[in-house]
C-alpha cells in the first residue's frame, strides 16, 4: 500500500506522494511514451539493483529513448531513496519519462527520471503454501522485450481474470503458445525438467535468478510452452521481483498436476529463501 509520507525523487526534487507531478503534456502521459524497472529491496538492500539498470537502459534502446543519466546517477538516487524511507522491505519503481511534447506526439524536452517507493510486507508463505488460479488471455504485448508503460493489454486480461475469480492472466499467442504473466515470467515441471520459454517475453530478473538456482538440480529447457501441454505438467509457477515465486495450482478451469503446491517449486522457494537469508545477492 503506498504510504503518504513516503519520499519519492521527482526531476531532481524529493516529494510525498501527494506532491509527485510530471507535465500532462509529457509524452508519458499522452502516448505511454515511457520506460520503468520495479525491483524490491530486502533488509534495505536493493535485489540485483545492476540487472535491473542494466534492462531499463536496454528498454530505452529499444524504444529509442535516450535517457540522459548515468546508470551511477540513478543508482545514487535509488540508494538515496532507500535511505530516506524507512522500510526493511520496499518495492522501488524507476520510471524515465519521454519528456514534455510540443505537439503531443514528438518528445522535445528532456525526459524525467522518477522513483518510487513503497511498503512491502514480510513474505506471504500462506499464499505460497494455497498457490493461484490464473487464466490465458489472446492479448499480447506490443514489443515484450521493452518495460514499458504501455499496459493496455495487461489491464484488459486483469480484469477479464477478475470477472472469473484468478489472480492473474497469462499471454497466449496465435501459435497456441504460453508466453508470460502479466507482470511475471511463467515456468512448467514436467519430472525433473524445468522448462520456461524465452523467445516473445520480458526476461525477468527474478527469472534469471531461479535458472541459476535451478541448474544444478534440475534439467532447464528454455522453449515455448504449447497450451496443449498444461494438462501434462506436473507443476507451475510465475515469478516476478515482488511475488518471488507463486505456485499456479489452476489455469483456465484446469487443474495442474494434483491440483495443489508440487514439491519442486516448493523446493526452489526454499533455495531462494535460504539466498536472501545469506544475502546472496
Amino acid at each position: 500500500m503506498m504510504d503518504n509520507n513516503a519520499f519519492w525523487y521527482v526531476d531532481g526534487r524529493w516529494v510525498h506522494p501527494g506532491e509527485a507531478t510530471i507535465s500532462i503534456n509529457d509524452v508519458a502521459v499522452l502516448r505511454s511514451y515511457c520506460v520503468f524497472e520495479s525491483l524490491r529491496t530486502y533488509e534495505r538492500r536493493p535485489f540485483h539493483l545492476n540487472e535491473h539498470l542494466q534492462r531499463l537502459y536496454r528498454s530505452a534502446e529499444l524504444i529509442e529513448l535516450d535517457i540522459p543519466y548515468t546508470r551511477e546517477e540513478i543508482a545514487s538516487v535509488v540508494h538515496q531513496a532507500i535511505e530516506r524511507n524507512a522500510y526493511t522491505h520496499a518495492s522501488l519503481r524507476l520510471l524515465v519519462t519521454g519528456g514534455v511534447s510540443e505537439d503531443g506526439v514528438l518528445p522535445g524536452g528532456k525526459p524525467v527520471l522518477a522513483v518510487l517507493v513503497t511498503p512491502l510486507p514480510e513474505r506471504d508463505m500462506e499464499r505460497f503454501e494455497r498457490g493461484i488460479k490464473v487464466i490465458t488471455s489472446r492479448m499480447e504485448r506490443d514489443m515484450p522485450e521493452a518495460k514499458t508503460s504501455s499496459y493496455l493489454a495487461a489491464m484488459r486480461a486483469l480484469k477479464e481474470a477478475q470477472r472469473r475469480g484468478a489472480s492473474d492472466a497469462l499471454y497466449l499467442n496465435s501459435a497456441g503458445q504460453v508466453l508470460e504473466g502479466t507482470r511475471s515470467n511463467f515456468f512448467v515441471f514436467r519430472g525433473d525438467t524445468l522448462i520456461t520459454p524465452r523467445a516473445g517475453v520480458l526476461l525477468g530478473i527474478t527469472r534469471q535468478v531461479i535458472l541459476e538456482l535451478a541448474k544444478n538440480r534440475f534439467h532447464i529447457e528454455e522453449r515455448p510452452i504449447l497450451y496443449e501441454e498444461l494438462s501434462t505438467v506436473d507443476e507451475a509457477f510465475i515469478s516476478s521481483s515482488s511475488r518471488e515465486i507463486t505456485p499456479v495450482t489452476h489455469i483456465d478451469e484446469s487443474p495442474i498436476g494434483t491440483g495443489k503446491v508440487g514439491p519442486r517449486a516448493a523446493e526452489l522457494e526454499q533455495r531462494f529463501i535460504e539466498m536472501i537469508s545469506r544475502g546472496d545477492f
